[in-house]
């Protein structure tokens, strides 16, 4: 077993959308940016893998949007949500792109492949298969993290500014609380997503449908190749009802819904279920170590069904870059301070409304009330669809 050490300014641990995003910003910056990943790409993630309209001015900053359109993933006109009853609503796509473009699906394995030859590109440093185990610190700050590779080697990776973009499990942030043996309760698992692609589903080019059932909800549209992603979140009493199998949980809950059942039932899938506990939603909980920030879903996790996941993973990682170059990486804290703020400032709202509509979400009697009350009101569809939204400016 060897060691080696390697020195950046900043260390970047988890290589999606936000770690990329924020790798390629920086890295323009001119700045010494190190991205390891535990995994090697491609490869497939967990994830609704809808790319929101807002999402494209992002990407096309990045230098990345043709590329990730060139995988040929389905451009979405609109998203159809399904009660269990059998009554619906459509949000098209251009309610959130002035007219301009709709959104997109396309696999993550394909984007994210894209996102970190990007970062390559860009002059970032790319270490996959590699995994954080171990974290040094040095009062209120990161010395090192400690890594292991693909044969077990170790490597310790030195910098000024570390980045926790691991998403809900919160690599960085977990290794802190172990170092400093904070016991933290352990979370109850609420709910459970699951992943796969299908072949054959009774779906039309260019929609995206979101079906309601009890216990959760899930979403259905077309990605690259001819492939179709469903990407389900459901009640884990209701997992465990049925045996934590993904299978049975289609056959009897979500085919409950008349709309699902139709999409799917004679659908082949194409590759094994992912599955991933979700412990909760919203704000997630910071570290407390001056420089060590947290982006994407280690920051705030929210709510599937908005659709908006990537849009505020590409966005943290522009407020964190944002703040760097307006704090310096000598002033580790106020870079900090300032991010947290900003990004409390760009979400705060958000969260909030998703905090509400998790109710209506989980609720098949209430998302068949609001659906049947709003259906047939633009107004109404649109004013509650941008309540998930970053505020527009005119």
């Amino acid at each position: 077993m060897t060691s080696k050490t390697v020195k950046s300014d900043v260390l970047i641990v988890g290589a999606g959308v936000a770690g990329c995003g924020l790798a390629i910003r920086l890295a323009r910056a001119g700045l010494d940016t190190a991205v390891i990943d535990k995994d090697k790409f491609p490869r497939h993630k967990l994830c609704g893998e809808f790319v929101s309209p807002e999402c494209i001015a992002e990407l096309e900053s990045l230098g990345v949007m043709e590329s990730i359109e060139a995988i040929g993933g389905d451009r979405i006109r609109e998203t159809v949500f399904h009660s269990l009853r059998g009554r619906s609503v459509t949000v098209p796509s251009d309610y959130f792109s002035n007219g301009s473009q709709g959104a997109i699906g396309v696999s993550r394995s394909g984007m994210d492949h894209q996102l970190i030859k990007g970062a390559s590109n860009a002059g970032a440093e790319i270490f996959e298969e590699m995994r954080a185990s171990d974290i040094e610190l040095d009062g209120s700050n990161v010395k090192r993290v400690i890594a292991k590779d693909a044969i077990g080697d170790h490597i310790r990776f030195e910098s000024q500014l570390f980045v926790d973009a691991t998403g809900r499990s919160r690599v960085l942030g977990n290794l802190v609380d172990r170092k400093n043996e904070k016991q933290r309760k352990r979370q109850q698992i609420g709910h459970v997503a699951f992943k796969a692609h299908f072949r054959d589903v009774v779906l039309q080019k260019g929609v995206c449908e979101i079906y309601f059932f009890e216990g959760g909800y899930g979403g259905l549209s077309f990605v690259e190749d001819g492939a179709a992603n469903h990407c389900f979140l459901i009640d884990a009493g209701v997992v465990r009802n049925n045996g934590g199998d993904p299978d049975l949980l289609l056959k009897n809950v979500i085919f409950e819904n008349r709309k699902a059942k139709e999409a799917l039932i004679s659908a082949d899938r194409t590759m094994e279920w992912m599955a991933v506990a979700i412990p909760g939603f919203g704000k997630q909980r910071t570290s407390g170590i001056d420089n060590l920030i947290a982006v994407g879903d280690s920051r705030a996790f929210i709510d599937p069904f908005t659709g908006s996941g990537m849009l505020m993973a590409l966005e943290s990682g522009q407020l964190l870059a944002s703040a760097v170059e307006r704090g310096g990486l000598h002033h580790v804290r106020e870079i900090r301070d300032l991010y947290s703020s900003e990004h409390s400032k760009a979400t705060r709202k958000r969260l909030l409304t998703c905090r509400v509509m998790r109710r209506l979400a989980f609720s098949p009697t209430l998302s068949e009330a609001v659906i049947a009350s709003i259906g047939s009101s633009r107004t109404l569809v649109e004013r509650i669809a941008s309540l998930t939204r970053p505020v527009r400016s005119h």
